[in-house]
């Protein structure tokens, strides 16, 4: 039986670089297997990582069985996972959920099989069984989320590709916040002046609309007046275009090697910051934490040098601080960037503010938020994602 044919005709999945094709090709025959209902068992009780899920977890793998095009793309998927970064795991393309529950669960069984491999990985660098035993809970908060949004538990792209992270043991959690090894994005430059400490963000290899956000962001695609940007390190200086209140300026710029130096660029190492629900973001709370994150990689990862910390989120968006009263954690934790804009969709705020994405006069206005974000909306607006850059504290 050729494998991936019947991944290509029944779930019609693309395949970049055919990483699947090839995987399939690699594969013995006894390698087309589900994790057995026993291995999940006795994961759950070592790590309580379905909770209450567990009896749909396991109805899930039961009807799997009989799906052999699912069950294919599950197996070939879990066999190349190993050998893959986190970042290209991710990348792995999911099969469209037939509404069925093994289809909203097929993700899932990925991901189990990799669970005793990222916590032996975490014991290793250092972290404790409670820390992960709380990282391992990351899989029952995403099924939980399938619950609300869809009827019944399982995992989107969204989730899956979160819960990637965990598997792969390239996420820990300091203070509420969530860090992981990641490099600078590569559309920015972050320079410091080396006499007052300013920090300006300029821009590369990117098109933005004259309002100086990214013609591809959402609401954006006014190719009037647009311009490309695009950075140079000369003898004498950094030629760049500046972002200036939060927005790239169409002005190049000149930036003296005597009075500026590069923070980061391109491929640097980071942290990436990524915010989870409830979490303390304001100033106090998130200095704090990238603090404790920078003395952890010092302890756990001593060969791994990183420059600073990265974000890129829907928390960033600038309008919030018209949007929100002063002393919002939100507005709060925006400040600790040097922000600048970043492509963006529309929609990543929904699935944080809201239990579901529904028309917009739809949304539920139970909070300040949520009356905020769906009149933005409403007024044909939309809330989109910036990117933020904070040096290490020894470069500050």
């Amino acid at each position: 039986m050729d494998r991936f044919a019947l991944i290509s005709k029944d779930l019609a999945l693309p395949d970049p670089g055919n990483v699947l094709e090839q995987t399939c090709a690699r594969m013995r025959e006894e390698d087309f297997k589900l994790i057995s209902e026993a291995e999940i068992c006795a994961l759950e009780e070592k790590y309580r990582l379905l909770g209450q899920y567990l009896p749909q977890v396991l109805q899930a793998r039961r009807d799997l069985e009989k799906d052999e095009a699912r069950k294919t793309w599950i197996a070939a998927a879990a066999f190349c996972f190993p050998e893959r970064s986190a970042k290209e795991v991710r990348q792995i393309p999911l099969p469209k959920s037939d509404g069925s529950l093994a289809g909203d669960m097929a993700p899932l069984f990925v991901l189990l099989p990799q669970v005793e491999t990222a916590a032996a990985d975490y014991r290793a660098h250092g972290a404790t069984e409670e820390q992960i035993l709380g990282y391992m809970h990351s899989f029952e908060g995403g099924l939980s989320v399938g619950e609300k949004q869809n009827g019944q538990p399982g995992l989107g792209k969204t989730y899956y590709t979160w819960i990637c992270r965990y598997a792969k043991a390239s996420l820990f959690r300091i203070g509420g916040l969530n860090f992981e090894f990641t490099d600078f994005c590569k559309n920015a430059v972050a320079l410091k002046n080396v006499h007052t400490g300013e920090i300006v963000m300029l821009m590369r290899n990117f098109i933005f609309a004259e309002n100086g956000l990214p013609v591809e962001s959402a609401g954006q695609g006014n190719m009037k007046n647009a311009f490309a940007t695009s950075f140079a390190s000369l003898p004498d200086a950094y030629y760049g275009y500046p972002v200036r209140n939060i927005r790239c300026i169409n002005e190049l710029t000149a930036f003296p090697k005597a009075d500026w130096k590069i923070l980061a660029q391109a491929g640097d190492p980071m942290l990436g910051v990524h915010i989870p629900r409830g979490a303390d973001i304001s100033v106090e709370a998130t200095h704090k934490a990238f603090a404790e994150a920078e003395a952890l990689v010092r302890k756990w990862y001593p060969d791994r040098k990183i420059c600073g910390f990265f974000c890129h989120s829907w928390l960033l968006d600038p309008v919030f601080d018209k949007m929100l009263p002063d002393g919002s954690k939100i507005r709060q934790f925006g400040s600790v960037y040097a922000r600048y804009p970043h492509k963006s969709g529309a929609d990543s705020v929904f699935s944080f503010v809201f239990p579901k994405k529904v028309p917009y006069e739809e949304l539920p206005e139970d909070t300040s938020l949520q009356r905020a974000i769906k009149k933005y909306y409403l007024d044909g607006n939309v809330v989109n994602a910036y990117g933020g850059f904070v040096p290490c504290e020894e470069d500050q």
